[in-house]
């Protein structure tokens, strides 16, 4: 062999080893990529990888349903109850039970006395409604515990020889004409003004002619009582608004369900103002008109205050009278007051201080009285349950110390 062929190997071999080391080797054992899956055909696996199992699918749980609503509450009773074609018919009641100690070394004469009785005080029985809704309401008041109402009495002897002073007796009699009938009447209200025909209470006294059942201490101020809490038969026009309210009638004067026998009448005025909440300024006229040199003739003249706001208490009236007791006699003059304060612990606890006088003829001379209350109220709910402790001192005239304790229900 030449030396020329064996350089052309040698070039040969050369190029052919410089072209095999650029390009890389294929990998062992991969196989091609698979076609690329379709819609409607699956892909199958490799086959040199294990087949995986398809995947369990788990279908959505339904969906909760939600609690059912609370049940609701059980109705409250109806206060009111359908009568007629669209009138109602709405009851109320107001007991009051008593325990009454009295010390009264005067009361039975030489001997002292002391007297300690349960009583009922009240048994009201309320009914009211309207008839025509807006056009004509009624209301009816019945109190059977009125005809066990008696106390002590100083009346004059008759035909007994002049003296002075007269020749007295004290004997039992009862507070009031004894009858159970008290309110009834009945009411075409208005815009302005609400018309009531029956009998009801005279506007004497706030707290005469306001509810029992709001008393502030179980008993009434001796001025009160003296003037107020009294019931005629009458018209009455009466209306309450924000910041004033009235009430004005005419009565035959001749009391509790008591007809006139002549032409005098009793006319009545009460007027009052609210300038700010729990605030009352009130004033009132009473007096007769026509034949007033008979007798039963009176007048009465009247202011009140009264505060009511942040627990505080603050009421007093002063009324001042005027009276002819006997045909074309003469007139006596009187006069009584009261003031009395008050505070309310945690809504429920009030202790009551009240101060009063009151004077039946301001021509003579012993006819004063004085009293001096202190009290607890328990409010167990407002004025539908409480229970009230008292005790009152009269230390002029009658020289009696006295102690209630009383207990309410109202509605």
């Amino acid at each position: 062999m030449s030396i020329r062929s064996l350089l052309i190997g040698a070039a040969v071999s050369a190029l052919t080893a410089n072209a095999l080391a650029q390009t890389p080797p294929p990998p062992a054992d991969v196989p091609p990529p698979p076609p690329p899956a379709t819609p409607t055909e699956p892909v199958p696996p490799s086959a040199n990888q294990p087949t995986t199992p398809p995947a369990i699918v788990t279908p959505p749980a339904p969906p909760t349903p939600p609690p059912p609503p609370p049940a609701p509450p059980g109705e409250a009773p109806p206060k009111k109850l359908t009568v007629g074609k669209d009138g109602f018919f709405q009851p109320g009641l107001l007991l009051q039970g008593w325990f009454v100690f009295d010390g009264c070394p005067s009361c039975v004469s030489p001997t002292p006395s002391s007297v300690s009785t349960f009583r009922v005080r009240r048994a009201e029985v309320h009914m009211k409604g309207e008839i025509v809704p807006g056009v004509a309401s009624y209301a009816l008041m019945f109190d059977p515990a009125k005809v066990l109402e008696d106390k002590n009495t100083t009346i004059n002897v008759a035909n007994a020889p002049m003296t002075t002073p007269p020749e007295q007796v004290t004997v039992r009699q009862p507070v009031s004409p004894i009858s159970v009938l008290q309110d009834v009447f009945i009411t075409f209200p208005t815009e302005y003004a609400d018309v009531s025909l029956g009998q009801f209470k005279i506007p004497v006294s706030w707290e005469g002619y306001n509810s029992s059942s709001k008393l502030i201490l179980p008993e009434r101020a001796l001025s009160s009582r003296a003037f107020g809490d009294k019931r005629d038969l009458g018209l009455r026009i009466a209306k309450t608004f924000q910041y004033f309210g009235y009430s004005a009638g005419v009565f035959n004067g001749g009391g509790l369900n008591n007809l006139d026998t002549n032409n005098q009448k009793d006319l009545g005025l009460r007027l009052e103002a609210y300038p700010m909440p729990g605030i009352t300024v009130a004033g009132v006229i009473y007096s007769s008109v026509g034949q007033r040199n008979r007798a039963g003739t009176k007048d009465r003249y009247e202011g009140d205050l009264r505060f009511e706001q942040f627990g505080a208490l603050v009421q007093a009236e002063y009324i001042y009278g005027n009276d002819i007791s006997t045909d074309y006699g003469p007139s006596v003059n009187s006069q009584g007051f009261y003031a009395a304060v008050g505070y309310t612990f945690f809504d429920q606890l009030q202790p009551i201080f009240r101060l009063g006088r009151y004077d039946s003829n301001t021509g003579r001379d012993g006819d004063q009285m004085w009293e001096y209350n202190v009290g607890l109220n328990w409010y167990i709910r407002k004025q539908e349950s409480k229970l009230q402790l008292n005790y009152s001192r009269f230390p002029q005239a009658r020289n009696e110390d006295e102690i209630i304790l009383a207990a309410q229900v109202a509605f």
